[in-house]
């Protein structure tokens, strides 16, 4: 059978997603497991792609919304790929957890597409049915006994995405603070210097209750007191 070519703005579309992932990766993870994340990631998104061309439900829809769906799996990809990185289950079990996950959102997909799901819901589906697939894969490792209850609790508990939103949430908070500080900081120095500046020049006229009073002004309008509107 001769191999399926797919449209090169899949493949542009793929490789960029990569290219913006790849700088988001941990640092737990080492040069061998990103090589296989990578790997997967545009294994997933490519095959995805490659089925919407044999899929009239996905084939009609317009690239931008092909590309939303393909977005979405190799995110999920990414993502999942580092819970089992760090879950403690054996390297050779990974590939048997991404397969039934990538099943699992095709199926999902395919369901919310042939409905005419939007977006919001697709989100809220997908991520819903990648979470209990996975979890239901780490159960039947544990059932089959390739990995022990501590194993289990330690996979069951990883969530990159989770801790990846806490942690852009708390920079962000961080960056906030920071240029609330710079900018009180430098309304402060500016505040001091005019008024240095003013005092000095109405001093030379003798003219001290003007100065002190304009100083007064200069601060008063300067300086974000709490409570004024």
């Amino acid at each position: 059978m001769d191999e399926k070519v797919l449209d090169q703005k899949y493949v542009d579309f793929i490789q960029d997603l990569i290219d913006q992932v790849a700088p988001l990766l941990p640092e737990d993870v080492n040069e061998l497991q990103k090589s296989y994340l990578v790997a997967n990631m545009k294994k997933s998104a490519t095959l995805l792609a490659e089925s919407m061309q044999d899929t009239e439900e996905f084939r009609i829809l317009s690239f931008e919304s092909q590309c939303f769906y393909i977005q979405v799996m190799a995110e999920w990809s990414f993502h999942k790929e580092i819970d089992l990185f760090r879950s403690g289950i054996p390297a050779k079990y990974w590939k048997v957890v991404m397969q039934k996950i990538w099943y699992a959102m095709w199926e999902v997909m395919y369901a919310c597409v042939k409905n005419e799901a939007p977006e919001t819901v697709v989100l809220s589906l997908v991520e819903r049915f990648v979470n209990r697939t996975y979890n239901d894969a780490v159960e039947e490792l544990k059932e089959s006994e390739v990995i022990d209850d501590t194993v289990e609790e330690q996979a069951k508990e990883q969530s990159n995405i989770d801790k990846m939103a806490k942690e852009i949430k708390a920079n962000n908070e961080v960056n906030e603070l920071k240029e609330r500080i710079k900018t009180i900081t430098s309304r402060i120095v500016l505040a001091i210097v005019i008024s240095m500046i003013v005092t000095v020049v109405i001093l030379k006229f003798k003219i001290i209750g003007l100065a002190t009073i304009m100083s007064l002004l200069v601060v008063y309008n300067l300086v974000p007191f709490r409570g004024k509107g």
